[in-house]
């Protein structure tokens, strides 16, 4: 072969790299290359008359037990991953937190907000509640809990609130488990995501052991119902498989759990209800949930 054929060669094959380079699907943008939570907090005058404390602080999963020494066990069943916190002071001595927490999927940041989320709904990020002395919202990979710590009124903890969504990544869905729970007689604002024990030990007791198998690889949901014939809790868990199903009904079944209705599975998926209601209504809540579940 020639020299200038075996040039000719190495050009197009360089060529044909770049070409194939250029013409790629470029990576989605994964939660590791999102800007770090304290670039979204609030800057000084940021909300008009208002400025930050201190310096901001933030928190891993090594250290975030320094800013919550006993409840970060907790968070971290909701893939916590980064916390950052800035305090505010503001007119007539009034002060304010803002605390945003990434977690690793936006599912986590629901159900960390959903443990966190009390009050009124206020259209803030995906969604939000306020109550009195204190806002909390999530949108995309962040839970953001903003607390009036003294002499705040409910507008400025809404100013902060929009500052920091303004300065988030938009977007977020509710869980696919959550979004299934049958309509009719549940609550507003009741229900809980979860993934492990220790979450849904706030919301249901079921005794100190692990009876239904949680852990990371488990989505689950608890909610409340108002019903003609009373009120009930609605739990559903979704598992990997079947069988891990099947488990979780005969532990829950052989706890001796009070309050337990009713419990049955739908392929991979739990379902049990709560309350001091009759089997029939039980049952009846139970097969809209199992069956509304299993429809994704």
């Amino acid at each position: 072969m020639s020299k200038l054929c075996a040039f000719g060669m190495c050009l197009l094959l360089v060529l044909l790299a770049g070409c194939a380079s250029a013409g790629s699907t470029p990576a989605a943008v994964g939660e590791a290359e999102l800007a770090p939570p304290e670039q979204a907090l609030p800057a000084t005058d940021a909300v008009p008359g208002w400025a930050q404390a201190e310096a901001p602080r933030t928190y891993d999963r090594d250290t975030l037990y320094d800013f919550m020494d006993g409840a970060a066990d907790l968070y971290f069943t909701y893939a916590f991953e980064r916390l950052a916190v800035a305090d505010y002071q503001g007119p007539g001595g009034g002060a304010v937190r803002v605390e945003i927490y990434r977690t690793s999927t936006p599912d986590d940041a629901y159900g960390l907000f959903t443990y966190n989320a009390y009050g009124e709904p206020f259209d803030l990020g995906v969604e939000g509640r306020q109550s009195e002395s204190g806002l909390a919202f999530w949108q995309g990979y962040s839970c953001v809990l903003i607390t009036a710590r003294n002499a705040v009124d409910g507008a400025t903890l809404r100013a902060f609130g929009q500052a920091v969504s303004a300065a988030l990544p938009a977007g977020g869905t509710v869980p696919q488990i959550v979004a299934s729970l049958p309509p009719e007689g549940l609550v507003p604002g009741s229900a809980r995501f979860f993934r492990e024990q220790m979450a849904l030990d706030n919301f249901l007791w079921l005794g100190p052991e692990n009876v239904l198998g949680l852990g990371p690889d488990v989505e689950g949901v608890v909610a409340t119902y108002e019903l003609d014939a009373g009120r009930a809790t609605l739990l559903v868990v979704a598992f990997p498989n079947a069988a891990r199903a099947q488990d979780a009904r005969q532990g829950l079944e052989g706890a001796g759990v009070a309050d337990l209705v009713i419990a049955d599975t739908a392929g991979s998926t739990l379902g049990a209800v709560f309350g001091q209601i009759g089997a029939s209504p039980a049952a009846e809540l139970l097969d809209r949930a199992l069956a509304a579940a299993n429809q994704n």
